[in-house]
């Protein structure tokens, strides 16, 4: 993060409206991209997911969503980090709202990884499964603060799916 960058986080983390409005936008980009994402991993996995691995196209789309996940992941970690250098003495509304979102958006990063690992994977995968389930569980917890934490931005959160459907064993010829 730079310099500026840094200012300008410590200065609005004194302020009960500024912090908000200049998080907003980059959240409000993580969560269209999430949303994009998901439908993304979803339409990969309604057409390539019973496919082999060899299957030249639907591999190369799989890498290729898997770096766009990836990208996803990056740009969250830079919400992560105004969110990490939030001021101790800020007002308690803020550091509440702070910390609530610090905690969404660690979810949308696990999330992600979680796609990105068990794409293609088969649906027999217990490890897959089990952080789906645990994935699941950290987000409904959070869902259930919600509209005392996040209200103010009344939108649809954690948009990739808590549990990524993951396709059948690829046939082997």
């Amino acid at each position: 993060m730079s310099i500026t960058q840094r200012v300008i986080v410590s200065l609005g983390a004194t302020l009960v409206a500024a912090p908000i409005l200049l998080a907003l936008p980059l959240t409000a980009i993580i969560f269209r991209e999430s949303a994009k994402l998901a439908d993304e991993v979803a339409q990969w996995n309604k057409q390539c997911g019973s496919k082999p691995f060899y299957d030249e196209t639907c591999s190369k789309r799989r890498y290729e969503l898997g770096a766009e996940l990836a990208k996803f992941v990056a740009l969250v970690n830079d919400e992560l980090d105004a969110l990490r250098e939030a001021n101790p003495n800020a007002p308690p509304e803020f550091i509440k709202e702070s910390n609530g979102r610090r905690q969404i958006m660690e979810l949308e990063v696990r999330n992600a990884l979680h796609a990105i690992k068990c794409l293609g994977t088969p649906s027999n995968d217990s490890q897959c499964a089990a952080e789906a389930a645990a994935i699941e569980k950290d987000k409904a917890t959070l869902q259930a603060e919600y509209k005392e934490t996040h209200a103010i931005f009344d939108q649809k959160w954690i948009s990739l799916p808590g549990k990524v459907e993951v396709s059948p064993a690829p046939r082997k010829q």
